[in-house]
């Protein structure tokens, strides 16, 4: 992003890019991606080859990835160094939502007033933008874990309670509709409730997100709460359950719902015909998701 006015033309690599703007905003996969693109193939600040050499003093640095805080206060550290702001801004959204500007985005910076600078930009895709003022440039890390956290807790909960309604008898879809439409009439649980209910985890264009990133976020949740002695016992079941579907079952091609399907095979279910449903060529959505 320039603040220039100036027109935009495509660059030849990262580093082109980190030089000639005010504000890089980058939105990497993982720590190991993200530290790669910011100080080159060691991943460490002191062979920097990366952006972390290329972006100009007094820039600042806008990482939407959601990677562990730890990375985000290295990466903090290293650019103050070299007088460039660091602000992390993981982003609660799929990309169907973040083009409605439906996303909830935390922020946070060892530097707070760079906070009221990012935030306009920001507001331009989301529906919330929350700055945290602790002064740790992991801060909104730990926000966006905790939520992942949640959601993915939401999918097993669902997964088993669903299970639990179709053992006994009942239609687990009618259940669903019955909870969507009340007690849990919110977002989560009305678009993940609706892929568990009806076992649809395919991967569809810019609506899923990944069983295997999905993993990597269970894992840093639970290495950051190891890190500071929380104990997070849904956390273990949860890694349990995604090395299970992505190493066992080989559901990594799936959206990160698919752990609901070895909740339903251990209730006796087979789920072949879904699993190869959702694996069908081209996958469109007969349902609209909730952004």
């Amino acid at each position: 992003y320039s603040g220039r006015g100036e027109s935009q033309q495509a660059a030849s690599s990262p580093e082109e890019v980190a030089s000639s703007c005010d504000v890089l905003f980058t939105a990497l996969p993982n720590d190991a991606i993200l530290l790669s693109a910011v100080f080159g193939p060691s991943k460490k600040e002191e062979d920097s080859g990366g952006i972390h050499n290329a972006l100009r003093p007094s820039s600042i640095h806008v990482s939407c990835s959601t990677v562990s805080p730890t990375t985000s206060r290295i990466i903090a550290s290293a650019h103050a160094k070299r007088s460039i702001g660091f602000v992390a801004a993981p982003i609660f959204a799929r990309p169907d939502g973040l083009a409605l500007g439906h996303a909830t985005i935390p922020l946070s910076s060892s530097h707070p007033p760079l906070l009221a600078q990012i935030q306009p930009l920001l507001q331009r895709t989301a529906t919330k933008v929350q700055p945290f003022e602790e002064k740790d440039a992991g801060a909104a890390n730990v926000v966006k874990l905790a939520g992942n956290f949640l959601i993915a807790s939401a999918i097993e909960s669902m997964s088993e309670a669903f299970a639990l309604v179709e053992q006994q008898g009942l239609n687990r879809e009618a259940v669903h509709t019955l909870f969507s439409e009340t007690i849990f009439d919110c977002l989560i649980y009305k678009g993940y409730g609706q892929r568990v209910a009806t076992r649809d985890h395919a991967p569809y264009p810019d609506a899923h997100f990944a069983l295997e990133l999905g993993k990597k976020d269970v894992d840093l949740v639970r290495a950051a709460a190891e890190e500071v002695g929380v104990k997070m016992p849904v956390a273990e079941v949860l890694g349990k359950r995604f090395e299970e579907a992505l190493e066992i079952k080989g559901r990594g091609d799936l959206d990160w719902s698919a752990i609901g399907l070895s909740v339903s095979e251990d209730a006796g279910v087979g789920v072949e015909k879904y699993e190869e449903y959702c694996r069908r060529v081209d996958p469109k959505l007969d349902w609209t998701p909730p952004t």
